[in-house]
């Protein structure tokens, strides 16, 4: 009897040894709350960071309301400062971009106007200057890169649905104004995409096409767009899906994220969190985001942390940020 005792403990304990070992909730939480944006809640708006600060401007919160108080936010205090206001009208789904140590916004819409102007801010002078218009069709829910010394601004949609897949160069080199010129369209229309930029490469995927999710993804040399694997279906371990629209992307440590979005034919918000790796161009899932599921939120970096601030879920905007330090992979 003592032996089927001692080899009955002695089961138990390798059993919970096992089970102990293989459970993914011993890894430390990678999402904690930060500081709250210091202003109104928001979705769409739009930020840029220059050495140790992030700009968030623009944006559309509740009842119609649109934005254009500009916040500075800093790291080390993890705290936020009110800065110069954006000078155009108040908009949302804006793009923004760093050039040459300076900020760039604009494209976007009220709901009765769409914008084609742009604005340049310059920390040093806390100013606001226009700068040349863009030269593409009027459009909301674009989106916008820096790749080797040049920003690119392209996709994008309009009022009657229209989705685009022309980008235009923007450099300040021959001008203060800047000059804008065409380069290659992406071989699909598409708005709302996620977009980061790796290395010499910049990527782009998902976002929304004649009203269905794109499941497509490309990268782009700043002259040639090139084909990557689809954003869904089958590798050897699961089933994954990454097609969404107005996800937060950012490069953390040399690595490409993307979290939330919308996504599913009924357009439901996930709080799901993958990482990108490009040598084998695939995608790997990390925690989910901790925070309400939502779109259309700001994203940042500021040395080994990502932050995610704002966004929306149905018709409640949100100034709640949140704190990303991946566990090891």
């Amino acid at each position: 009897m003592k032996w089927i005792i001692k080899l009955l403990v002695l089961t138990l304990i390798c059993s919970i040894s096992i089970s102990c070992r293989n459970k993914k909730d011993e890894d430390p939480d990678e999402w904690s709350r930060g500081a709250d944006f210091e202003s109104l809640p928001r979705s769409g708006a739009v930020s840029f960071t220059i050495k140790d600060f992030t700009y968030v401007a623009t944006g559309y919160g509740t009842n119609s309301t649109r934005f254009v108080d500009t916040w500075r936010f800093d790291p080390k205090r993890q705290s936020w400062d009110r800065v110069a206001d954006f000078p155009g009208e108040a908009r949302n789904n804006a793009v923004s971009f760093v050039l040459n140590g300076k900020g760039y916004v604009g494209l976007g819409t009220n709901s009765k106007v769409m914008f084609t102007d742009f604005y340049e801010y310059d920390p040093e002078t806390d100013k606001w200057t226009k700068v040349s218009d863009y030269i593409g069709a009027a459009r909301y829910g674009a989106t916008a890169f820096t790749l080797n010394g040049t920003a690119y601004v392209g996709a994008g949609r309009d009022f009657d649905g229209q989705d685009y897949n022309d980008f235009f160069s923007f450099q300040t080199k021959s001008t203060a104004e800047g000059i804008w010129e065409k380069v290659a369209s992406t071989p699909n229309k598409r708005s709302f995409p996620f977009v980061f930029v790796l290395g010499d490469l910049a990527y782009i995927g998902g976002g929304t096409s004649n009203n269905q999710n794109v499941n497509t993804f490309y990268s782009f040399d700043g002259t040639t767009w090139k084909e990557k694997n689809p954003l869904s279906g089958r590798d050897d371990k699961y089933e994954y899906n990454l097609t969404r629209l107005s996800p937060s992307a950012f490069v953390l440590q040399n690595t490409a994220f993307i979290t939330g979005g919308l996504t599913g034919n009924n357009g439901a918000a996930t709080n799901s969190t993958w990482r990108y790796v490009p040598s084998g161009d695939y995608w790997e899932e990390h925690q989910n985001f901790l925070g309400a599921a939502r779109h259309q939120a700001v994203s940042f970096v500021h040395g080994n942390v990502a932050y995610i601030a704002t966004g929306r879920s149905g018709t409640t905007p949100f100034y709640d940020m949140w704190n990303f330090t991946p566990n090891p992979w």
